[in-house]
């Protein structure tokens, strides 16, 4: 067989599976699957992804233990390829539509498999679109729904996610991604790895990385949610005229966390965005995308901490407390994180600072009591902040192991604003307490 009838014969195979897999029987994908199997060994691949159109089938198959290992031999074979092509994919259990565009059945889930063994779960009638593939990654535009996402970590690696006017660029990491399209509402938790997200403001860049999550909201126009504090809230005080960026007295970055207060007298005020005083920033975000974490921490000493500390515009100052988290520099982004808030209050990032002191307190020698406080400010600060979720639910069960009652009244306040939150259930089982 020549390789053009070689290459014929495994495009035929393609295109039968594609539009015809639900009519075969077993004995006949056996039969094609051996011929692929037979192509494939010999070098030859299809010229477009396996997309089966019928989603019945592959529910069924799924089921089937000896249809599926035949099922998972041939597609990952068929899936291989050269290291300079673009990935390839599989859909299953969801038709692929007009301009690479999927979404799965209101009454069941689908899901994607690339070639580089990265997958994406789609929840029931979630849709998306595939807006492009290199041999790096995929861009992958999330119109509405719930993803859990599994991407292999590879040296050149580099995927993103569009959800609305938001982005999350990913290198290599487990994670869920939801985003409500009616409410602007985007939701991101990581199980593992590292991510950057952003929101409509191109300034704002959040790096997150395992057991951390955000919400970020957009109205109708894109524009990022940013002041809206609960109806039940008791309303805002006056918000003070910026004032101009100071350097830090020598005891500013002191590790004390501020004066803790009782969940149920606590003043939520508006969260603000304020313009930031100084040079733009240099490349220490784009390494953190990049994540070339080591780098950042290498240049910021090679610099001079102190003088980082005292000089560096805010968004150096959260790229390198982001790069120290994720090494585990804790002393090194502690530092960071207060010389932020300590330069730049009343910002978003000065806010943001104050829960990842927390995150930080919490780590050997952990500080209940610093950590607590430090969720408390956040609240305080952005009473609907992109980690209010987290705060609040992290409050609430470091409270439940030292102080019963207002660990309760956080709980109250979690339901009412998170009553399908990852710890809902622990606030649950603390208001059903006599």
């Amino acid at each position: 067989m020549s390789d053009g009838e070689a290459q014929k014969l495994v495009d035929a195979v393609a295109d039968a599976t594609r539009t015809g897999m639900g009519q075969m029987s077993t004995t006949q994908l056996d039969e094609g699957w051996e011929r692929l199997e037979h192509a494939l060994d010999q070098g030859k691949y299809p010229s477009v992804p396996i997309v089966p159109a019928r989603s019945r089938w592959w529910l069924r198959g799924l089921a089937l233990g000896a249809a599926t290992t035949l099922l998972a031999l041939g597609t990952h074979r068929l899936l291989r390829e050269r290291a300079d092509a673009p990935l390839q994919y599989v859909v299953e259990g969801a038709v692929l539509g007009p301009g690479e565009s999927i979404r799965a059945e209101a009454a069941s889930a689908a899901r994607l498999v690339f070639s580089d063994d990265s997958r994406i779960r789609m929840a029931p009638a979630t849709k998306v679109r595939v807006l492009g593939r290199d041999a790096h990654g995929s861009r992958i535009a999330l119109r509405d729904g719930e993803l859990e996402v599994d991407i292999r970590h590879r040296a050149d690696t580099s995927w993103r996610f569009d959800a609305g006017p938001f982005t999350v660029k990913v290198v290599g990491t487990s994670f869920h991604l939801g985003f409500d399209q009616r409410r602007g509402r985007l939701r991101l938790r990581i199980s593992s790895g590292v991510v950057e997200a952003r929101g409509p403001s191109p300034d704002r860049v959040f790096t997150l990385r395992a057991g951390e999550s955000l919400e970020l909201f957009a109205d109708a126009a894109g524009k990022p949610v940013t002041a809206v504090v609960p109806a039940s809230a008791p309303a805002a005080a006056p918000l003070s005229p910026p004032q101009a960026v100071r350097e830090p007295a020598p005891s500013a970055v002191a590790p004390s966390p501020p004066q803790a207060s009782p969940t149920g007298s606590r003043r939520r005020l508006a969260h603000v965005d304020r313009a930031e005083v100084g040079p733009a920033p240099g490349h220490w975000a784009r390494l953190i995308g990049q994540g070339d974490f080591a780098r950042v921490v290498r240049e910021a000493e090679r610099n001079g901490l102190d003088a980082v500390f005292a000089s560096a515009p805010a968004a150096e100052l959260t790229a390198l407390a982001d790069a120290a988290r994720y090494l585990r520099r804790n002393d090194l982004a502690r530092q960071a994180l207060l010389g932020l808030r300590a330069r730049f209050p009343g910002t978003a990032r000065a806010s943001d600072a104050a829960f990842f002191l927390g995150r930080l307190a919490e780590e050997p020698p952990s500080s209940t009591g610093a950590a607590v406080a430090w969720y408390e400010t956040y609240l305080a600060e952005a009473a609907r902040g992109p980690y209010a979720g987290e705060a609040l639910g992290r409050e609430m069960a470091l409270l439940a192991r030292t102080d019963r009652v207002r660990a309760r009244q956080a709980a109250r306040a979690y339901l009412e604003r998170f009553p399908n939150g990852p710890q809902s259930e622990l606030a649950r089982v603390l208001l059903s307490e006599p």
